[in-house]
């Protein structure tokens, strides 16, 4: 089954390793010296074996080039490495490494076959350092717009006989970092539950419905956060709605707590809104 860390045997990536890192850290800024690391750190593996050993600072001595012709970077003690046989925990990271995956590899796993292989186009002919850079490698962006709209994008697409990049071309905000997927995947998928699949086929279309609709959803009186918490208040990580309307309120408006009464009001509202006014 494929996965977004290996999708293919030619396809592998590292961006979660080494187990620990500084914030913001990116391979794409320090190719060349990890390409000298990632050379020795194969070499020595192959004389040493899994050695016992501690990792010194931001490197781990266990993630080097898994191929002999330098294409794949990955973690040597990796069971994919070993037949099945996890040897991780030498680094005394194991439980670390085993536990990371990241919320695009998470969105990935969700996705149906289908949608997999069609968003992978968009990544096709990275090199490994690129493959696991969050700035290179689209998919890290394109994947936090979730599994429901990347599913309809997808067949829709299909349907009119497009790639990924045309889609892509088409619809660029998808790639745009300038939007907040986490933010703004709830009004668009509103949108494309009230819109027909043609809105895919004007340009830009969707981003600039939802511009729309973010006016005027901004411009609702309860949009505003109450200025202090009503009793019955809860976190709204704590009420029983949607993911995504919860990302909304948060990251796009700015609630932090809330009634499930007024929630579910404002989310009717703007569900109502959107139905009438972009149909």
């Amino acid at each position: 089954m494929p996965t977004l860390c290996q999708p293919h045997p030619d396809t592998l990536c590292f961006g979660c390793c080494p187990p620990i890192r500084p914030p913001h850290y990116d391979p794409l800024d320090f190719i060349p010296t990890l390409r000298r690391e990632f050379a020795d750190n194969r070499q020595r593996f192959r004389l040493l074996g899994p050695h016992q050993g501690a990792i010194v600072g931001f490197s781990c001595w266990a993630l080097g080039f898994v191929d002999a012709t330098g294409r794949l970077a990955g973690c040597l003690l990796h069971p994919a490495q070993h037949l099945g046989r996890d040897l991780r925990d030498v680094t005394g990271y194991g439980d670390k490494c085993r536990r990371e995956r990241c919320l695009a590899a998470q969105v990935f796993a969700a996705l149906s076959p289908e949608a997999q292989a069609f968003w992978l186009e968009s990544a096709t002919g990275l090199p490994c350092f690129y493959y696991s850079s969050r700035r290179a490698n689209p998919l890290f962006h394109i994947l936090l717009w979730g599994t429901p709209i990347l599913e309809h994008l997808c067949r829709d697409a299909s349907q009119f006989g497009w790639t990924a990049t045309e889609l892509l071309w088409r619809q660029p905000f998808l790639a745009d970092r300038r939007w907040l997927p986490r933010a703004h995947r709830y009004p668009v998928r509103l949108i494309l539950a009230s819109a027909s699949g043609a809105i895919l086929q004007t340009n830009r279309a969707i981003a600039d419905t939802c511009r729309l609709l973010l006016s005027e959803i901004d411009a609702l009186p309860g949009a505003r956060p109450d200025r202090e918490d009503p009793p019955q208040a809860l976190y709204l990580h704590q009420l029983p709605l949607a993911d995504d309307y919860l990302d909304f309120l948060r990251i796009a408006l700015g609630w932090r707590r809330t009634t499930w009464r007024r929630a579910v009001a404002f989310q009717e509202e703007i569900e109502c809104l959107a139905a009438q006014n972009h149909p």
